[in-house]
């Protein structure tokens, strides 16, 4: 069974330090520019982080795991210019748009699908492949099964989260942060304002998860054929990284890893593992207490220790000849480098001559680099002295030439951009849409005032689309975790062949499930498209245009929406954070639940939480986005889409009245990013 990577996290040159020392085969971290921890010291010289880990023969994965603005298309090439320039072994992808430069300038590059990516599924990670990813990161949020059966998609490796802190949003799906205060996750602002007091009625910090932790699990994820095992943890200090590297080590050896000094140095009063187990209740809950600082402060000083030295990781061969008349030489081999050293010629021995047994232990010393001799093998003349320190100084040098030759810097080939030419597509223009969550919301008035209207797929029966013809549109679900997959794949195809033509999708699982049945697509606003680049890769991928996220300035979306058919979002309540584990489980799980509540926060301002069929679940803004009186500010050239979740029929009919009417909203509401400054 091939040993799966340990992949550790390294914020800062000292976190990787730290990472290396302990025996990480990689590490990931992010240049100054574009990652989703922007508040870690990060990187501007990553040529010279790239050496040092090459120089020890351990991976670097650079971080692109964020979305950027038209605005920023220059420095997104750049920034990925810089990254391929280093060396790096493969490159961190979230927006479509980095997957477009990827492809036009560096194709010989390793792309690494990020876990903003959101994907959960089978489907997902076959769509991932075929986009051209050679990794994907899994959603943190799947369990045991849902992990094999990822990990089994041929033609594609998988990289799961063990250890560290886990968002309580379904990764890529959070927006609480930028639609409350402006600072967006997307783009690696992340305030984390989910780690607030927020009450569900019965407790308090509903949002706040504990970290995750599957040490115990690790032998069992590389069995399933999970290539590398990830410690999250960009913003941590030195300590946890270490501590977080030497648990995972011992834990692939099948020893015991130190859970009490895991525990110390970092949690939120204890570990979870309730996705992996399924056991998603009230457990999975905690938060960050005094006497978890302080248990920490105890065990820092002591773990500094264990990457003071560097860590043997790369098997050497060495040849000694000694031969009477020639100089000494030794040559070293590893996978991937050679060193030739020459000493000076031995003399004749006065007592003790030089053995076989004698130099292959002197020249095996190579504590303190990062090699250990695999094979040492002496050619040596009879009666012949060498002294030890010239063997020593032999050793030093080879070590030396070794560790510089596998320092050089190997660039990939990068070309400057030039976008490849994308047939002009019609204009959204006019076209108005509405997303319905709820069956309740499909009625003849309200489908009268759109041309096009998506209800979730099982909500449409052969008798509504007969009705309604092409306006009535499918709407794939959000999250497809486990046989929930299959099940939407099945409906999908049947009600293709009843005559439905378009499906709205939010994933890569959903845009893979359309492709398979041969319906047209149409992208959600959560899809996350910033920048034209981004559309034009979706349209490539065959939908026929797509929301821009509610992220956008206006400013923004005007030039994103020259470059393709697109839409916004001009009412809704917008989804801030969406969960697998519900905030409002209790110990009992879902128990008497009646499919639905509200958090409040530390204002008294309630947030709707609805519920998808105890599969997952959706927390929703008090305050709908709208826009209705500022249509003039609004794009021209893009279409006007209307998002419903748990108004009834009557109130989405009202918003829609309103919003014709140009109107002002009756009660609070917000405008999103949308008149405001993307950070």
């Amino acid at each position: 069974m091939k040993k799966a990577e340990i992949l550790a996290p390294a914020g800062g040159m000292e976190q990787l330090v730290a990472a290396v020392r302990c025996g990480a085969d990689a590490v990931y971290l992010g240049s100054r520019a574009f990652n989703a921890r922007m508040g870690a010291e990060n990187f501007d010289d990553l040529k010279g982080a790239v050496s040092y880990c090459h120089a020890r023969g351990v991976r670097v994965y650079v971080t692109f795991n964020t979305l950027f603005t038209e605005g920023e298309k220059k420095q997104a090439e750049d920034t990925l210019r810089r990254i391929a320039e280093s060396g790096a072994d493969a490159v961190l992808a979230t927006d479509l748009g980095a997957v477009r430069l990827m492809k036009a300038c560096c194709p010989a590059m390793p792309m690494h699908a990020s876990t903003q990516m959101t994907v959960h599924s089978p489907r997902g990670v076959l769509q991932m492949r075929d986009m051209g990813f050679s990794r994907v990161v899994l959603a943190r949020e799947l369990t045991r099964e849902e992990i094999r059966a990822c990990a089994a998609v041929e033609g594609i490796e998988t990289e799961v989260f063990v250890h560290g802190a886990l968002c309580m949003s379904v990764s890529g799906q959070c927006f609480l942060s930028s639609v409350l205060g402006g600072r967006s996750g997307n783009r690696g602002q992340c305030a984390q304002p989910c780690r607030l007091d927020f009450s569900n009625g019965r407790r308090g910090y509903a949002l706040s998860l504990k970290d995750l932790s599957l040490m115990e699990k690790i032998r069992e994820l590389e069995s399933m054929g999970v290539a590398s095992l990830k410690i999250e943890g960009r913003l941590k200090r030195p300590e946890y990284v270490a501590a977080a590297v030497t648990a995972c080590l011992r834990a692939r050896e099948g020893e015991t890893p130190d859970m009490e000094t895991l525990e110390r140095v970092f949690s939120r009063s204890g570990f979870t593992s309730g996705y992996y187990t399924g056991q998603r209740d009230e457990r999975m809950f905690g938060v960050r207490t005094g006497e978890d600082a302080e248990r920490s402060r105890a065990v820092l000083s002591g773990l500094r220790d264990s990457y003071r030295r560097e860590y043997p990781r790369i098997p050497v061969d060495l040849y000694l000849t000694c031969q009477t008349d020639r100089p000494v030489t030794l040559s070293a081999v590893c996978e991937g480098a050679r060193a030739e050293c020459v000493g000076p010629l031995p003399v004749p021995a006065e007592k003790t001559p030089l053995t076989a047994p004698d130099a292959e232990k002197a020249l095996g010393k190579l504590g303190g680099t990062p090699f250990w001799a695999r094979r040492v093998e002496c050619r040596t003349d009879e009666g012949l002295f060498v002294p030890a320190s010239v063997l020593g100084a032999l050793r030093r040098e080879a070590a030396e030439q070794l560790s510089n030759a596998l320092s050089l810097c190997r660039p990939w080939p990068f070309e400057p951009f030039a976008d490849a030419q994308v047939r002009p597509s019609r204009s959204l223009q006019g076209e108005r849409l509405a997303f319905l969550t709820l069956e309740s919301q499909l009625t003849e008035a309200l489908v009268s005032r759109f041309d096009r209207v998506y209800l979730p797929l099982r909500f449409l029966t052969p008798e509504r689309l007969a009705a309604f013809g092409e306006k009535l549109c499918g709407r794939t679900e959000r999250f497809l975790f486990g046989p929930a997959e299959e099940e939407e794949r099945a409906l999908l195809a049947s009600l293709a062949a009843q005559g439905l033509k378009e499906c709205a999708v939010s994933n890569p699982a959903g845009l893979r499930l359309c492709l398979e049945a041969g319906v047209a697509m149409y992208g959600e606003a959560t899809l996350g498209l910033l920048n034209s680049l981004s559309l034009k890769q979706y349209l490539s991928l065959g939908l026929r245009g797509a929301d821009l996220s509610f992220e956008n300035p206006v400013k923004n979306l005007r030039r994103v929406a020259a470059s393709g058919p697109c839409g916004m979002a001009v009412y809704g309540k917008l989804p801030l954070m969406s969960f697998r584990s519900c905030p409002l489980r209790g110990k009992d799980g879902c128990g008497a639940c009646p499919g639905g509540g509200c958090l409040s926060d530390r204002t008294g301002e309630r947030f709707p939480i609805q519920c998808h069929r105890r599969q997952y679940s959706v927390m929703l803004n008090a305050r709908p986005l709208y826009m209705g009186d500022r249509k003039a500010d609004l794009p021209s050239g893009v279409a006007q889409s209307f998002y419903f979740t748990d108004e009834t029929a009557a109130e989405c009919l009202e918003a829609v009245l309103r919003f014709d009417r140009g109107q002002p909203w009756p009660g609070p509401f917000t405008r999103a990013l949308y008149t405001r400054e993307l950070k």
